[in-house]
């Protein structure tokens, strides 16, 4: 019998709908001294934000199932997803990217170095000296419009690096997708930008077990039965690069001294980044009426040029994205704990659209997941490019809202034309193979 190429958890049924369960159980049943004695906020995350919060995972997981359909057993083993696929484009989407997000980065660093950053203060954040990593994130290193959205086109890149390499050799790509890890290493490191790396690794590692490890001749059912189990590893890696980043950013700097011990206080704070954010939701949820419109969930709206003067005239009575009137961080620090300033994912929709529309967006944001890991499943050019990017936000569903954040559509603005001209080509290239193919004088 051939070996079942799928992995579980490569299924946004299974791990946003998971995820989102799990982590809401685990806010609900952690006790409130917990809550107040290692992240210092009080719980809020009573019985009736649990329930909210597992209905819209539950409708979450609904739309995947309805987008997913019916999965066969047996998928092919990616033989032949590299033909016709237009190359020399992908190759210059790789460089262009490549040289726009190095370009970013030194733009940001120069400015930086503009602002007074030195390399005593990046000597302090490296022996983990009081205060250097919170001056150097919020004082040199703040985000510049243009040149910080730069940067992010280092994760089509990252996707199109894969793609390339997988199929045509990994000399021509390892050296720019070391280095763009490298750079977003840095970044999670200087500027305490977790994400960074998370937004790199996730994709890349999804992609590329699927199309180099599932897609090889070698591929057996002890090899089918050790991926299944890689989540569990993956929470390792996950506690192993916290613990590297948080010994930096906080231990070092504020909590050395605690009388806790250094895996215990990252065990704590790792725990404590998912529960408080949907008791910060659940808190959020109770403060800040329905607005009655996409502010959480398509946040890019209000934070890219042209776009944020079109969301203003949209809803010219939403002034939540302006310092001054904006209650997110004020309801943080006044009720809660603005160290652990995550707003989970599960809950903004809430504030956005009221709980039925809530459940309609997770709904359809399960259906268009599902679709999407369907054509990914199906080894679509399309699914390639996208899904990988789109799992980051199904494994932190219960964490962040990363789907809507300028960051990652900084990406799709380049992976949507991408996708839509590989798709183009390909058709033309099938139809003129079958046209050869059936012509009367063969």
């Amino acid at each position: 019998m051939p070996t079942k190429r799928q992995l579980w958890w490569l299924n946004p049924l299974w791990t946003g709908g998971g995820m989102g369960v799990l982590v809401s159980l685990a806010a609900f049943f952690t006790p409130e001294f917990m809550y107040r004695v290692y992240w210092r906020t009080p719980k809020y995350f009573d019985d009736t934000a649990l329930w909210i919060s597992l209905a819209c995972a539950v409708c979450f997981a609904a739309g995947a199932w309805l987008g997913t359909g019916r999965q066969s057993s047996r998928t092919n083993s990616n033989i032949g997803w590299d033909q016709n696929l237009p190359w020399d484009l992908l190759r210059t989407a790789f460089w262009f990217c490549f040289w726009a997000s190095i370009a970013g980065y030194v733009a940001w660093a120069g400015v930086a170095a503009a602002r007074g950053a030195n390399l005593a203060l990046v000597l302090s954040v490296l022996r983990g000296e009081n205060g250097a990593s919170y001056q150097m994130k919020e004082v040199y290193l703040v985000t510049v419009s243009g040149v910080t959205t730069l940067t992010q086109l280092g994760l089509v890149s990252m996707v199109v690096g894969v793609l390339i390499g997988v199929s045509k050799g990994w000399r021509l790509v390892r050296w720019p997708m070391a280095t763009l890890f490298a750079l977003a290493a840095a970044r999670a490191l200087f500027n305490s930008e977790r994400l960074a790396i998370i937004e790199m690794a996730i994709p890349v590692a999804v992609l590329f077990f699927k199309l180099a490890v599932l897609g090889s001749p070698r591929h057996n059912a002890r090899r089918q039965l050790w991926l299944s189990l890689l989540p569990f590893a993956g929470a390792i890696a996950l506690i192993l690069v916290f613990a590297a980043s948080e010994y930096f950013r906080s231990w070092s700097t504020f909590y050395s001294g605690s009388g806790m011990g250094f895996w215990e206080f990252v065990t704590l704070r790792l725990m404590g980044y998912y529960v408080t954010a949907l008791n910060n939701g659940a808190l959020l949820m109770e403060r800040i009426d329905t607005i009655g419109g996409p502010f959480f969930t398509l946040h890019f709206l209000w934070r890219f040029p042209l776009l944020n003067s079109l969301a203003h005239a949209l809803y010219p009575a939403l002034t939540l994205d302006d310092v001054a009137t904006d209650p997110y961080m004020r309801i943080l620090e006044r009720e809660a704990n603005p160290e652990f300033n995550n707003g989970s994912g599960l809950l903004p929709p809430i504030i956005d659209y009221g709980f039925a529309g809530a459940l309609l967006f997770w709904l359809v944001a399960g259906l268009i997941c599902g679709l999407a890991y369907r054509s990914f499943q199906k080894n679509h050019i399309a699914g390639l490019l996208f899904y990988p990017i789109l799992f980051t936000g199904v494994a932190e569903v219960a964490r962040i809202l990363y789907w809507g954040e300028g960051r990652v559509v900084t990406a799709y603005f380049i992976l949507a034309p991408l996708a839509w001209v590989c798709t183009g080509v390909l058709r033309r290239r099938q139809m003129a193979q079958q046209g050869i193919l059936w012509h009367p004088s063969h």
